[in-house]
């Protein structure tokens, strides 16, 4: 009843202790929530106060839902809800908290494996950062871009559009070119300086999959972030084109 452009349910469960977590998502388009056209309700039958239960939901949407960017675009629909009824008596906080973050991650990221006109999830991670902060800027930059999509799409290991996206961050953080590092997968493409195309024909096959890594180091610090996307197909422009509202 939810579903609009989705191909597909989102639903996920697991057990925390003698209760149970269930988690459901919708969303393919206009995805890029910042608490998109995105629903996700979450219940569960734990025994969790209502401001404790909502300091759990902050944080684990702030590691899935909060990361999570099919074309960039928000909407005033956000929604992440969840319900405990207490039936099943009191949990573990830290357990329910990880199942809780892990719930929202996977479905994070069947959205993004469903977006609109999408033939591949898109994962960007950025390590070595000064900060949190700044590791997401550069993954969000990265996983935002048309042409890192659309080569994604293509199966071009064009790592100069990579560190396009990640240039375009300096305004906002320092960053060094000498200290990056960019590769598709465990297949390291720029390292200070371009290390050559000998691994052109691994780095084709594997971008021709359908999960696809992006690994970025800025060489700067310890922080890290992790966000989901997918790539730009010509399904995408015709989705948007025909469909009313």
């Amino acid at each position: 009843a939810i579903m609009t452009t989705d191909t597909r349910p989102k639903l996920r469960a697991r057990r925390v202790g003698e209760a149970t977590l269930v988690g459901m998502a919708k969303g393919a388009g206009m995805i890029e929530p910042n608490m998109a056209t995105m629903l996700a309700y979450f219940l569960t039958d734990a025994r969790i106060e209502p401001e404790p239960l909502k300091r759990l939901l902050h944080e684990a949407v702030n590691l899935s839902f909060n990361m999570l960017s099919v074309d960039s675009d928000t909407s005033t629909s956000d929604t992440v809800a969840i319900m405990a009824n207490g039936l099943a008596g009191e949990v573990d906080a830290g357990a329910f908290q990880q199942a809780l973050t892990e719930t929202a991650i996977e479905l994070a990221k069947e959205i993004a494996r469903d977006g609109e006109g999408a033939t591949k999830l898109l994962e960007v991670v950025v390590c070595g950062a000064e900060s949190f902060a700044q590791a997401k800027r550069v993954a969000k930059s990265i996983v935002n871009s048309p042409l890192v999509k659309t080569a994604v799409f293509g199966a071009d290991p064009n790592w100069g559009r990579v560190s396009m996206a990640i240039g375009k961050c300096e305004e906002q953080t320092s960053i060094d070119p000498e200290r990056v590092s960019i590769g598709f997968g465990d297949l390291l493409m720029y390292d200070g300086r371009p290390l050559g195309d000998e691994r052109l024909g691994e780095l084709q096959a594997y971008l021709k999959g359908s999960e696809i890594q992006i690994k970025v180091g800025l060489g700067l610090g310890d922080a890290q972030a992790r966000v989901w996307g997918c790539d730009l197909t010509y399904d995408y422009v015709r989705i948007n084109a025909d469909y009313t509202t």
